[in-house]
C-alpha cells in the first residue's frame, strides 16, 4: 500500500466513524465489510480455531460499537486491532480457565502431575499465594473485579448480573483494575 492510500483510508474510516456516530447503519456496515478480515486474522491467531475466531470478530465489531462514541480518532485501524486482541486473548484465557477447572475434577488432590516435581507446583502454589495476597490489598472497588473475572472466571455478563452493574462500568473498572496492577506491581514479585 502506498502512503497516501493509508491517509486516504484513515480519512475514508473518520467519515464514516461520523456518520455511525450520527446513526447511519449504511456507513457501519461498509467499516465492518473494510475490516472484517484483518479482524478475524487477528482473533485467529490467537485462539487457532476458525469459528471460534468469527464468533470473536463479531464480538469485536459488537465492542467497537460500543465503544465508539469514546474513540478519539487516534488511529482507527489500530484501535480496532486492540479490541480484537484483547477479546482474542480474553477468550482464549477464560476457555484455558474452564479446561483446568474441568480437568482438576478428574485427578485426585494429593496426586503429582505427571512431569511436574513438587518442588515446581511449590513454586506455582506460592505465586497463587502471592497474587491472592497481593489481590487482598488492592483499592475496594478494583479488588472485587479482578476476582470475579480472573479467580471465578465469570464473564462481563455473569458479573454484571451478580454485582447489578452495567457493561460499560465492568468494562471501564476492569481496565482502570489492570492499569492499576500495572503502575503499583512489578511482575518479578511473583
Amino acid at each position: 500500500m502506498k502512503p497516501d492510500e493509508g491517509r486516504g483510508r484513515t480519512i475514508q474510516d473518520e467519515v464514516l466513524i461520523r456518520k455511525i456516530k450520527a446513526g447511519n447503519q449504511q456507513a457501519l456496515r461498509l467499516l465492518i465489510e473494510r475490516y472484517k478480515h484483518h479482524i478475524f486474522k487477528i482473533t485467529y491467531s490467537v485462539v487457532k480455531d476458525r469459528q471460534e475466531a468469527e464468533d470473536l470478530a463479531q464480538e469485536t465489531f459488537l465492542k467497537m460499537v460500543d465503544a465508539l462514541p469514546s474513540y478519539q480518532s487516534q488511529g482507527f485501524k489500530t484501535w480496532l486491532s486492540r479490541i480484537a486482541l484483547n477479546t482474542a486473548i480474553d477468550a482464549h484465557r477464560k476457555k484455558k480457565r474452564r479446561k483446568e477447572e474441568l480437568t482438576a475434577f478428574d485427578e485426585p488432590e494429593l496426586q503429582v502431575s505427571h512431569g511436574e516435581s513438587a518442588e515446581s507446583e511449590a513454586i506455582v502454589m506460592e505465586r497463587e499465594r502471592k497474587i491472592r495476597e497481593a489481590i487482598a490489598h488492592m483499592p475496594e472497588n478494583y479488588r472485587f473485579i479482578i476476582h470475579a473475572y480472573y479467580l471465578e472466571g465469570k464473564s462481563y455478563q455473569e458479573i454484571c448480573e451478580a454485582y447489578n452493574l452495567a457493561k460499560k462500568t465492568v468494562e471501564m473498572r476492569l481496565y482502570r483494575a489492570r492499569k492499576w496492577m500495572r503502575e503499583h506491581w512489578k511482575e518479578d514479585e511473583f
